[in-house]
């Protein structure tokens, strides 16, 4: 029995006193506390109050949600303009994760700025466990039955449900599992960062800058695979902020380490 092709996953987890518990709820705050842990780490190995960690957090949760559920809504208005109600239900699913990232870089810089502080400095103990908490963030994804990929007849797709497909894909089951792909990626991600920040050989930024050209290759290629999402030919309109990413950071990374003989790095 193929767990994946079988298992048809529901979004809500239990029920109390009426309340609906999701799973997507769920494992996101399973994702932050995890990546808040790992963070307090890294900040003690690089002799970083963590303090900052604590503090930081807060901003970073209330940031993210705002900036991921608006850059969601926008990308998605065909939807929300004729149901606005739906705008505030965070917990049914829809954080767009650009956003989410842009929000947190901003209420980063902001906080650094505020604690003169190091903002490269934050963000590269920050996005080492970024991508662990994407990898378990996905399986969110997954109970909500969204971001899933084209049809696919092979025995990992995934079964979802009609009222969850697609328009134009009714009459296919089985999809790939995006949503997997992403997950199993993005470790790998974490494992490399989480190695490179060990072995103490990267200049400040490099961790930060690398995480992003990783991420932005990542998201592009998977983007291939995704239906039902809003696009501006011949691209995904995701796909066009990962080239925007990956050519940002790729800047970045050149001006910041173009070194003449006898200077330091910008």
């Amino acid at each position: 029995m193929n767990f994946l092709h079988d298992f048809h996953p529901k979004s809500i987890t239990f029920s109390v006193f009426g309340i609906d518990v999701y799973w997507y709820g769920i494992i996101l705050v399973l994702a932050v506390i995890v990546g808040f842990i790992i963070a307090l780490q890294l900040a003690k190995k690089k002799q970083v109050d963590t303090n900052h960690i604590y503090n930081l957090l807060f901003w970073l949760i209330v940031f993210g949600i705002i900036g991921g559920r608006l850059a969601h809504v926008v990308g998605d208005w065909s939807f929300y303009k004729t149901n606005l109600v739906n705008i505030v239900k965070v917990w049914e699913g829809g954080l767009a994760f650009y956003g989410v990232l842009s929000a947190g870089l901003v209420a980063t810089f902001i906080y650094c700025r505020y604690k003169k502080i190091s903002f490269w400095l934050l963000t590269d103990i920050m996005v080492v466990s970024l991508p662990l908490m994407q990898a378990i963030g996905r399986w969110g994804n997954y109970f909500n039955q969204e971001l899933y990929g084209q049809p696919t007849d092979l025995p990992w797709g995934i079964p979802i449900d009609f009222v969850n497909r697609v328009a134009g894909f009714e009459a296919f089951k089985y999809f790939h599992p995006t949503f997997l792909y992403d997950s199993l990626m993005m470790l790998l991600v974490f494992i490399v960062l989480f190695s490179l920040f060990k072995s103490g050989k990267l200049t400040a930024s490099q961790l930060t800058l690398l995480y992003l050209i990783l991420f932005s290759i990542i998201r592009f290629g998977l983007d291939f695979l995704r239906i039902g999402m809003p696009k501006i030919e011949p691209l995904l309109m995701t796909q066009w902020l990962s080239i925007i990413l990956f050519i940002s950071a790729v800047l970045i990374w050149v001006v910041r380490f173009k070194v003449k003989k006898g200077e330091e790095p910008v």
